[in-house]
């Protein structure tokens, strides 16, 4: 696949020469992709018989980022040319490069252009800005064109783009194929162009004549390189010119041909109006551009110089070329591909229709989109074509696209009525670049950079920073990363926002390089991403030992807090996780702690001392305070552990599984006695039972009958190394522990242990809270940890509501009493009624509540819940000194805290 942008003034024509040469490309045998990169979004009306398509902006303001379909923006037009309009912000409103930028990415996300041959950009170029500089960048643009007339801001614009070139490419790198000269006819233009192109050592890959065919086919809604094509074939068009829907589809360049046959594409009788001459040059091009491009280094010249050479005292006028092609002055152009002087053969001898009208950008007014979908020949422009149209016409099939054949109809793309989108996972908490942050400091030994003002980067040092100091002084609670985070800013000023902040940042990661921290993580703001600076460059500066991971959030461009955290994770494990590590008997990852929690490390101690008695080490956090290293030994360890059953962390879960063959216990750090009893036995099963491949004929499951498939490890969804009794796991027998005393053993004292412990708490409990009335209302959707100890100690649960706002399934509770007083989607005012109505006489919320006053005592539950045996234990101590009148609680030792630190 190549990729050529082609860039030029406003209104110089560029659109027009990008559709005819798509159009020659297409002609030629290729599949062409064009992509309107111009807020005015009209690049390739004239392949599609003047319909204006929606833009891809558009399209995503009004469709969920998870439901976006490619094949819902992208449109075939003459011989299957595929058609693109990124758009752009309304005049005045936002920043339209980076609405250049977002179009970009949904394209690479969804491998939009792996099935085309050419991919042409068509770019705007008064301003070579971050956003617009895109398409010239390497990983889009393997060619650039630069179309220009005489004009002297034709030319500046032109320079300008050449400047851009050499701002990404340096001397290292060729990419310029050269000028398309766009004939306007002013006195001195030829001259002009000329001297130009000599100054910057390009070759006038063509010269398009100020003719009347550009204007007659635009009429028509059509290219000239089109109507000449089927002028020849012995077709041409009549005044409403449309397209049929046969041979149009995306990536065809055959449709119904066969033989000789041509595949025709407008429904008109034989004219005997010819375009030969522009259909030439537009043909010889595409046959250049096929043979392969000799490019050129970028050297655009100095205000000064550019003034000097293009207003040159002196010009008289056009050249006249001789109708042999030899030219008329003393300056011979050179050859783009044999470098020698240029002949008739490469020159066009005879530009019969010089003086008349140019080849433009139209004026046509933009139709207006209907948000309803239309019938086409019985079938609904989203409707799939059946598999075997694809096939019998040899086209590249794109789902969701058909061609619109009524005549004087505007072609529509249905924007479906998505209503309420559920969300998958809690909403918001910040944007994407806090998420990012704030997870990427829990990487203990690397230094992370905010690409950011200074103000972006101070409010959240402070989000990752308060929680630390408040559990510190308040709670004796350490958090080390929110304590003291490895973080540091670029502090972008208006300078770099205006000219880009790249050298800063590179400047940046140079300095912490220095430094040999175990990574360097740069994650971008809202203004870095709306500027355009690529901080995928900073990649470029990892050393062997020190690698430079970047995280593109854009602030809140790429998503929310959440988002930002995927992020975070997804990049730190493909920048460290090695593949194939020194396996680790005995040990297991700890997978999708809460970075702010005061339960975080309280949970990790805990496990790790569970795990010590059974003989079992753990080998990283992923990632909680782990290091680079032990990153790169994730895969080490032969079972991971989630830390929290959260939405995030499933499909982290399983984004591990899928990618890197990784193996899960079902479900998560158990909280409670309950589930402390089944997990235990799940490790022990694990790290005993090793049947024999042969032996293993179907699924396997890890755990309790209630192991459901999709969590087991070894069921039909869990393919490859993460299976017991795969060739991965026959290949992986020393990851298995070897013990002293057999593992079940050790299970089963260390469960005696947290059994004893939880029996004498709640014995001593029973007394107190016997008979009281529970009344919960609740986000989170597993709490039976709380309930059933709540129920041990003789509490009766009055009414248990549960809001709608993880969107998970509802696992309250086991117990048949609490079921049939659980409420499902309530609201303030239910409970109070309800509180009213039962008089309980605890209240508990894990969300702030503004529930009246009454005699009840008021406890509001952590996020993150307390692991292990005595989860429900600590709360139900609350309750007890709470009902006992002692309501100074834990707030008597914050006391003591507060006058230590600050008496």
């Amino acid at each position: 696949m190549m990729q050529i942008a082609i860039y030029g003034k406003g209104g110089i024509g560029k659109s027009t020469i990008c559709a005819n040469l798509s159009a020659a490309l297409a002609i030629e045998g290729k599949k062409v992709l064009q992509i309107g990169c111009d807020p005015k979004h009209d690049s390739t009306r004239l392949l599609l018989s003047g319909k204006i398509l929606p833009t891809v902006l558009e399209y995503l303001r009004s469709v969920p980022k998870e439901e976006a379909r490619p094949e819902e923006i992208l449109k075939a037009g003459f011989k299957g040319i595929g058609c693109i309009e990124a758009g752009g912000p309304k005049p005045g409103v936002g920043c339209a490069g980076r609405g250049i930028i977002s179009p970009f990415e949904f394209l690479e996300r969804n491998k939009v252009k792996e099935k085309y041959d050419l991919i042409l950009y068509d770019v705007l170029g008064d301003v070579v800005c971050g956003g617009f500089a895109v398409p010239i960048r390497r990983e889009y643009a393997d060619a650039v064109f630069l179309v220009t007339s005489g004009e002297f801001m034709a030319l500046y614009a032109a320079n300008n783009i050449l400047r851009g070139i050499r701002n990404y490419d340096g001397k290292e790198h060729k990419r310029v194929a050269g000028i398309i000269f766009n004939r306007r006819n002013v006195a001195g233009e030829e001259e002009r162009v000329e001297r130009f192109a000599a100054a910057v050592h390009l070759p006038i890959c063509a010269r398009i004549p100020r003719s009347d065919a550009f204007a007659r086919a635009e009429e028509k809604k059509c290219t000239v390189t089109a109507l000449e094509y089927e002028r020849m074939q012995g077709f041409s068009a009549k005044e409403k010119g449309s397209f049929r829907g046969r041979g149009s589809q995306p990536g065809n360049q055959t449709g119904n041909q066969t033989g000789n046959q041509a595949d025709h594409i407008l429904d008109t009788p034989p004219s005997q109006e010819v375009y030969a001459d522009e259909y030439r040059i537009f043909l010889k091009l595409a046959q250049e551009i096929a043979g392969g491009l000799p490019l050129c280094e970028a050297q655009p010249l100095e205000d000064e110089e550019l003034e000097k050479v293009v207003l040159e005292e002196g010009s008289t006028g056009s050249l006249n070329l001789p109708q042999d092609g030899t030219a008329s002055t003393g300056w011979l152009h050179t050859s783009w591909k044999t470098q020698e002087p240029l002949t008739a053969k490469w020159v066009h001898a005879a530009w019969k229709t010089q003086g008349e009208s140019v080849s433009g950008e139209s004026t046509e007014t933009v139709h207006k989109l209907m948000e309803e979908a239309v019938s086409v020949e019985g079938m609904r422009i989203d409707d799939k074509l059946p598999e075997e149209t694809a096939s019998d016409k040899g086209m590249s099939k794109v789902d969701g696209l058909q061609e619109h054949t009524g005549a004087g109809s505007d072609f529509q793309i249905p924007l479906r009525d998505h209503g309420e989108v559920p969300a998958k996972r809690p909403p918001l908490y910040g944007c994407a670049f806090n998420g990012a942050v704030t997870t990427a400091v829990r990487l203990s030994d690397a230094i992370v950079i905010a690409h950011a003002p200074k103000a972006c980067a101070f409010f959240t040092w402070q989000n990752i920073t308060s929680p630390g100091r408040k559990n510190l002084f308040n709670r004796g609670i350490l958090l080390p990363s929110a304590i003291s985070p490895n973080f540091e800013s670029t502090d972008l000023s208006q300078t770099e926002v205006v000219f880009g902040g790249m050298d800063r940042l590179k400047a940046s990661v140079r300095a912490a390089l220095d430094r040999k921290p175990g990574a360097v993580i740069v994650v971008s703001s809202c203004t870095s991403g709306i500027i355009g600076d690529d901080i995928r460059e900073a990649e470029n500066l990892s050393t062997p030992e020190i690698p430079v991971l970047v995280i593109p959030a854009d602030g809140d461009i790429a998503g929310d807090y959440m988002e930002g955290i995927r992020m975070c994770l997804h990049t730190v494990a493909e920048g460290l996780i090695e593949r194939y590590p020194e396996k680790r008997p005995g040990t297991v990852n700890i997978v999708g702690e809460v970075g702010v929690s005061n339960n975080a490390e309280v949970n990790f101690r805990w496990i790790k001392g569970l795990l010590g008695k059974m003989g079992i080490r753990i080998n990283c956090r992923f990632l909680g305070n782990a290091s680079a290293a032990e990153m790169r030994n994730f895969l080490a360890a032969p079972l991971n552990i989630l830390a929290v059953d959260s939405a995030d962390n499933t499909e982290l879960k399983t984004w591990l599984m899928e990618n890197y063959g990784c193996r899960f216990l079902p479900g998560a750090l158990p909280t409670g006695f309950q589930e402390t009893k089944e997990f235990v036995g799940r490790i022990a099963e694990f790290f005993e039972k090793e049947p024999p491949a042969e032996e293993t004929a179907g699924p396997e499951s890890i755990g309790t009958e209630e192991t459901t498939e999709s969590e087991s490890i070894g069921t039909e969804e869990t393919t490859g190394p993460e299976s017991i009794g795969t060739q991965g796991e026959k290949a992986d027998k020393r990851s298995r522990p070897q013990m002293e005393k057999p593992l079940h053993r050790l299970a089963e004292a260390a469960l005696r242990e947290e059994e004893k412990g939880y029996h004498k708490a709640i014995g001593e409990l029973r007394p107190l809270l016997s008979g009281k009335k529970l009344l919960m209302t609740t986000i989170s959707t597993n709490m039976d940890w709380l309930l059933l100890a709540a129920e041990d100690a003789g509490i009766e649960a009055v009414w248990v509501g549960v809001l709608d706002y993880l969107h998970q399934g509802i696992r309250i509770c086991r117990s048949e009493k609490v079921q049939a007083v659980t409420q499902e989607l309530f609201d303030i005012r239910t409970a109070e009624k309800k509180i009213e109505e039962l008089s309980p006489d605890i209240v508990v919320a894990n969300y702030t509540t503004a529930f009246s006053p009454g005699n009840y005592i008021l406890d509001n539950m952590p996020m993150t819940a307390q692991a292990g045996t005595l989860s429900g234990v600590s709360v139900l101590r609350r309750w007890a000194l709470g009902l006992a009148g002692r309501k100074e609680g834990e707030w008597l030792h914050d006391r003591k805290l507060y006058q230590k630190y600050f008496a």
